[in-house]
C-alpha cells in the first residue's frame, strides 16, 4: 500500500509535448494531503476498530462468564431444590415410621395390660372362690356339729323324767338331785370347745 511519502516522493519522465508540471505537482500535492488524511483516518479507524475489538473479546468473556454463572447458579438451585425435596421425603417416611413404630408400641402395651389385669382378674376370681368354698365348708361343719349337739340334746331331753306327766297319773315320784363333778363339768366342757374348734381348723 503505498504511503503519502511515497506519492510525493513520486517522479514522472519528462517528454515532448507533456502535461504541466506545476499542474501535475500541485494535483499531486493535493492527492498527497487527502491520501494522508485518509492515511491517518485509517489508521485511527484501525485503532478503534482495535479498542472495539478489545471491548467485544471483554464483553464475550463477561457474557460467558456472566452466561457460566448462570449456569452454575440455575445447577446450584436444581440441586438445592432437589436435596429439599429428597430431604423432606426422608423427614416424611421417617415421621410415618416412627409413628407407625409410636403405635406398634402402644398396641404392645395396651395388650400387655390388658392381659395383666386378666391374669389380676383370674387371682381374684379364684381366691373369690376359694373363700367361698371355704364359707360354705366352715358353715357345713358348723351345721353339722349344731345338728349333732341338738340331737344330743333332744336325746337328753328324752331320757329325763317328766314329772308333771307322772303327776298326772297318779305316781308320786321321786326327783332327786344329780350332782355334776368338776372333773365332768371340764370333761364336758374340753368336748364342746373341741366341737367348736374343729371347722374352722379344717377349713385352715
Amino acid at each position: 500500500m503505498l504511503t503519502p511519502i511515497d506519492i510525493h516522493n513520486k517522479e514522472f519522465k519528462r517528454s515532448f509535448r507533456g502535461y504541466n508540471e506545476d499542474e501535475i505537482d500541485e494535483f499531486l500535492d493535493q492527492v498527497v494531503n487527502d491520501y494522508e488524511t485518509l492515511f491517518r483516518e485509517n489508521d485511527r479507524l484501525k485503532e478503534e476498530l482495535s479498542r472495539l475489538q478489545k471491548h467485544a473479546d471483554s464483553y464475550q468473556e463477561r457474557e460467558k462468564s456472566i452466561n457460566d454463572t448462570l449456569i452454575l447458579a440455575q445447577k446450584t438451585a436444581q440441586e438445592l431444590t432437589d436435596n429439599a425435596r429428597q430431604a423432606a421425603a426422608d423427614m416424611k417416611e421417617n415421621a410415618a415410621k416412627e409413628c407407625e413404630n409410636m403405635r406398634q408400641e402402644a398396641a404392645m402395651e395396651t395388650q400387655k395390660q390388658i392381659d395383666d389385669a386378666a391374669v389380676k382378674v383370674r387371682s381374684i376370681v379364684a381366691e373369690y372362690d376359694r373363700l367361698v368354698r371355704e364359707k360354705n365348708q366352715f358353715l357345713r361343719k358348723v351345721k353339722v356339729t349344731m345338728e349333732s349337739e341338738l340331737a344330743v340334746l333332744n336325746q337328753t331331753l328324752m331320757e329325763l323324767p317328766n314329772p308333771e306327766a307322772e303327776e298326772e297319773n297318779g305316781n308320786a315320784v321321786t326327783v332327786e338331785k344329780v350332782e355334776v363333778t368338776e372333773q365332768e363339768r371340764e370333761s364336758l366342757g374340753q368336748s364342746v370347745d373341741q366341737d367348736e374348734a374343729e371347722p374352722a381348723w379344717q377349713g385352715a
